[in-house]
């Protein structure tokens, strides 16, 4: 039996107008993700070719490039578009940008917000836990959230969800995938998503994690969760 090939680590694409953070980015990444190929851009349209050539697992680019619109979410709109599945954390001075333009991005998905003013070891963590899992939400994200639910009129709660949707709901702050959640509760896949679009719009957010920070802030999250699916993945 011929051993199996594991696939070549993703590479990391860093766009940056400024040299310096530029190349301090890149040298902070190669001391933690050496077999990782590293890649540079320096404009907008130097990133959209970038990811279609070298094809990087995770794009970490500044808020604003030249080339690209003055709206920070479009070169995201974009490479969402060309390329569904790549992983994109955007770099963001918050002294400049503004908290909607940062909660656009996170309504587009945004893999993570990171702090121009962030330590090697955050920038380390967060290109680490994109890889691995998908996203991250560092305080900075998470106080945005909380901010917009903070000022948003929320629904009662006694007759908000449904037992089954609450069921659901656990399952989905404990980062299970829709398909984990169908297995456990021996439904489809179809049904969960129904349900968790359902919770979106009771709650009056757009994404997984405004959901899961409504439910903390109502208490639903207080009782006890339910156990992890038979084939539920390893968090770290």
């Amino acid at each position: 039996m011929q051993p199996t090939c594991s696939p070549p680590p993703p590479g990391i694409l860093v766009a940056d107008t400024l040299p310096l953070f530029r190349q301090g980015l890149l040298h902070v990444l190669a001391h933690s993700f050496v077999a990782h190929p590293l890649y540079e851009a320096t404009t907008a349209p130097e990133v959209l070719r970038q990811a279609a050539e070298q094809a990087p697992g995770l794009v970490i680019m500044a808020a604003s490039l030249p080339g690209a619109p003055a709206d920070p979410a479009a070169v995201l709109a974009t490479l969402r578009e060309q390329h569904p599945q790549l992983a994109v954390v955007v770099v963001i001075d918050p002294d400049t940008t503004s908290e909607l333009a940062a909660l656009r991005l996170l309504r587009q998905n945004v893999s993570a917000l990171l702090p121009r003013t962030a330590l090697p070891q955050e920038v380390c963590h967060t290109a680490h836990t994109v890889l691995q899992q998908g996203r991250c939400y560092n305080e900075y994200a998470l106080h945005l959230l909380q901010s917009q639910l903070h000022h948003r009129h929320l629904p009662r709660t006694a007759d908000c969800f449904s037992a089954r949707q609450l069921e659901v709901l656990r399952l989905i702050a404990a980062d299970h995938s829709n398909e984990e959640i169908a297995e456990y509760l021996c439904t489809s896949v179809r049904t969960v998503e129904y349900h968790r679009s359902q919770m979106l719009q009771k709650a009056g957010t757009r994404t997984s994690l405004g959901l899961v920070l409504f439910a903390q802030r109502q208490g639903l999250l207080a009782l006890p969760q339910p156990g992890p699916p038979q084939a539920a993945r390893q968090f770290a």
